[in-house]
């Protein structure tokens, strides 16, 4: 059965596929593109090398496990490594936030137009800098790219807004609530 579609090929061809570089979310910065094309690479390689030397015709039992545990070792890597791809946010399905809060997508330093800065910190703090004076604010996401905005308690007139957010690569945009903002990443 050399040069067939077996089980182990189709199971390390969607590896390969999950790892293209054609899913890359939001930023395609070179870094990126080349942690998701390696295993593009190596997983198509050996999709291809399965399909090329698949069983012989009169294959014993023991032939026939390994291309059994071959196909479970391709199921469960890529399984594997598509959790740890959205762990660690290098996969994004459409509406995802990361599950590790260290590496929330717009997580980093913004500037605006005017030259005001605005840092989203890791633990949910944004540092908000306008013409020269600072102010604390805190910050969450939510389901459906929904972002919340609370000023510092000793901030007394300001309230706070439920916002939504667009992120392309290193643009954020801000809109729908009365802090709607266009911000670039520094």
């Amino acid at each position: 059965m050399q040069n067939t579609i077996k089980i182990p090929t189709i199971a390390w061809g969607i590896a390969a596929l999950v790892f293209f570089p054609f899913f890359v979310p939001n930023s395609y910065n070179i870094s990126l593109f080349g942690i998701r094309f390696l295993p593009a690479v190596f997983f198509a390689y050996v999709a291809y090398r399965t399909y090329r030397s698949g069983l012989a015709p009169g294959a014993g039992p023991e032939e026939r496990a390994l291309a059994r545990h071959q196909a479970f070792a391709a199921v469960a890597l890529s399984v594997v490594s598509v959790i740890l791809g959205i762990g660690f946010g290098l996969i994004r399905p459409p509406n995802f936030n990361s599950v590790m809060p260290s590496v929330a997508s717009f997580e980093g330093k913004y500037r605006d137009p005017s030259g005001n800065t605005v840092e989203f910190l890791a633990d949910g703090t944004a540092v908000i800098v306008i013409h020269g004076q600072q102010a604390i604010w805190k910050w969450s996401t939510y389901a459906g790219n929904r972002l919340k905005l609370e000023p510092d308690p000793g901030m007394i007139g300001v309230s706070s807004a439920m916002c939504d957010y667009q992120l392309n690569g290193s643009s954020l945009r801000v809109t729908g609530c009365e802090y709607a903002m266009q911000l670039t990443r520094l």
